[in-house]
């Protein structure tokens, strides 16, 4: 079945018991995670139990198509329902779904993918399928960011006149995840005391930190490695979260992904750099434009594996979250260097 916006938020918090699996996609990463998140934390009780949660890449399905619905089918060994959670969720996973739906038990998949054309298989068997869902997650719109905000707020106990919220959206982007991230640093930089003003949105939301990761990731996708270093290293100084580093680089690499498939589909890499949504400033398309140059789709496929293999490992990590962020990044721009050379 195929959702609208309005059910969207309703399914993820209460899923019908007549669903068995859902298909979350879109080109805002971040909005697909928290939803995935959301849904997760709806159908079990132990989200990080690895004997409730199977979590698996596509590339596990391609060789072995059955393992979702061995995996699905499986009994959780504490109770409770099993979950299976696709990450980057492709064409070759449309097989494994298929199958899983003609005999789907008692367990629940979870699949998280990017943008998907309304002629891909995948979306279209979860949209056909009565026991499927389909959830698009599409860029927030200003509306939804100021909503947004509004219940974080609220659940803080602060308020915010519609002035403060107006400029708090403009100053947020697309992603749901990095948006989340600046309010919540807005409520701890507030610390409980109400109400929110301008001042405090000044001094703590985006601002030099925002432009400073777009230099990180701009030199790291370029493959100019003295420009990373140093941008890397203002950055931490900053004390900018690794995580929002490895965050923003990957949601870029995603970004140039879209693009490069775009050209290939015959468009013109200008006409697509204006068109895109949320803009790309004008001060960054030149660099996107050597980038599309350096990069494939295929490299660029196995350098958001290395990004979500790195990013997994950071969790829990505590101290060694830094190095091993800049160790990604590093790669991340090795490879791109080698790419212009090449």
């Amino acid at each position: 079945m195929k959702l609208k916006a309005a059910e969207i938020e309703r399914f993820v918090k209460t899923p019908p018991d007549t669903v068995r699996a859902a298909l979350i996609y879109g080109p805002d990463l971040g909005l697909v995670r928290e939803r995935a998140k959301t849904l997760l934390n709806a159908l079990t009780d132990t989200p990080d139990d690895p004997f409730s949660v199977a979590d698996l890449e596509e590339q596990a399905l391609k060789g072995d198509p059955a393992r979702l619905a061995d995996e699905a089918g499986a009994v959780a060994m504490f109770g409770g329902r099993r979950v299976v959670r696709v990450r980057d969720a492709g064409e070759a996973a449309a097989k494994s779904l298929a199958g899983y739906l003609d005999q789907p038990g008692d367990g629940f998949v979870i699949l998280e993918a990017g943008e998907l054309t309304p002629r891909s298989a995948l979306r279209k068997l979860a949209e056909s399928s009565k026991e499927a869902a389909a959830l698009p997650c599409y860029a927030d719109t200003a509306e939804n960011l100021e909503r947004l905000a509004q219940g974080m707020f609220r659940e803080a106990g602060l308020d915010a006149d519609h002035a403060v919220l107006t400029t708090l959206v403009d100053q947020l982007g697309a992603d749901r995840q990095l948006s989340r991230n600046e309010i919540e640093k807005l409520i701890l930089y507030k610390g409980g005391e109400s109400p929110v003003t301008l001042e405090d949105i000044e001094a703590s939301v985006g601002g030099a930190d925002a432009r400073g990761l777009d230099d990180a990731v701009d030199a790291a996708a370029s493959g100019d490695m003295q420009a990373f270093d140093t941008s890397f290293a203002k950055l931490v100084e900053s004390g900018v979260a690794p995580e929002r580093m490895i965050r923003t680089l990957t949601m870029h690499l995603q970004r140039l992904h879209l693009v490069l498939g775009r050209v290939e589909r015959g468009g013109r890499l200008d006409e697509i750099l204006r068109s895109l949504r949320p803009p790309l400033h004008f001060s960054r398309q030149p660099a996107m434009r050597r980038q599309c140059a350096v990069w494939s789709r295929r490299r660029l496929d196995g350098a958001l594996a290395m990004l979500a293999d790195a990013e997994a490992n950071c969790r829990g990590a505590g101290a060694l979250t830094e190095p091993l962020v800049a160790r990604a990044m590093m790669s991340i721009a090795r490879a791109a260097a080698a790419g212009r050379r090449g």
